[in-house]
């Protein structure tokens, strides 16, 4: 049967992935904090063995970095940011997708940005956080945006576009924030569910094709950083 194009279908169960993920980061963090305060071990350190993106490390062949990195967070308040960001705006895009495509494009998200810091970042930087996975979530609605422009106007409007357009000014202008990761996680959250699909949306030539394309890119950003660190490696700074 023929789906209308026009009507909106959405996964009314309960948000249970987003509440996942909000129960994963917490734990890691416990996690981080049991390291640094019972076992006596430095942040840097802790962070570190727990899977940080430290980019001559992924270079060395560490590459579930580009990952782990997603789910390490540097004190409270970062945790707490960013768990807010998902408990609000989580459910909404599980909602649009159902809870497996939800999960495919949250972490596609935070691994692209992952992948777009390694390429761009100094070979030496290192960075924390699910921020990226958060800007996927962003990246959801705006393609749900290009789908029903009128109901994403009602619904979200000009709230999820002043979330995305501050934390993107407030990376620009602080300090140790990898900016590079938000832009990262907003393209790869929008490519993916473009390639994905809405929830009981079906797949097509041009989604297989977005996947596709968007592989390819994934692997011309890991190859960048590869090439950049290996040159770090084996040449020192330029």
């Amino acid at each position: 049967m023929q789906q209308d194009p026009r009507r909106i279908y959405v996964n009314r169960a309960r948000p249970y992935v987003t509440y996942a993920l909000i129960g994963v980061n917490v734990a890691i963090f416990l996690l981080e904090l049991f390291w640094q305060f019972v076992l006596g071990r430095s942040y840097g350190e802790t962070v570190l063995v727990l899977g940080s993106k430290a980019n001559l490390l992924v270079t060395s062949g560490q590459y579930w970095r580009l990952l782990t990195a997603c789910f390490l967070h540097a004190n409270f308040t970062h945790l707490l940011s960013n768990l807010i960001g998902l408990y609000f705006w989580g459910p909404h895009a599980e909602l649009l997708l159902g809870r497996t495509r939800y999960l495919v494009v949250y972490l596609a998200s935070g691994l692209f940005g992952s992948l777009l810091s390694y390429a761009i970042s100094d070979p030496l930087s290192s960075s924390v956080g699910a921020s990226g996975a958060i800007f996927g979530i962003f990246g959801v609605l705006l393609y749900f945006r290009t789908r029903h422009k009128q109901v994403f106007d009602q619904v979200f409007g000009m709230q999820a576009v002043a979330f995305i357009v501050l934390n993107l000014a407030g990376g620009f202008l602080g300090s140790g924030i990898d900016n590079l990761g938000h832009i990262g996680g907003l393209i790869g959250g929008f490519c993916a569910a473009y390639t994905v699909g809405l929830y009981r949306e079906r797949p097509t030539w041009k989604r297989v094709l977005a996947g596709a394309g968007l592989l390819l890119l994934s692997a011309a950003l890991f190859a960048v950083g590869y090439l950049r660190g290996l040159r770090f490696l084996l040449t020192g700074p330029i």
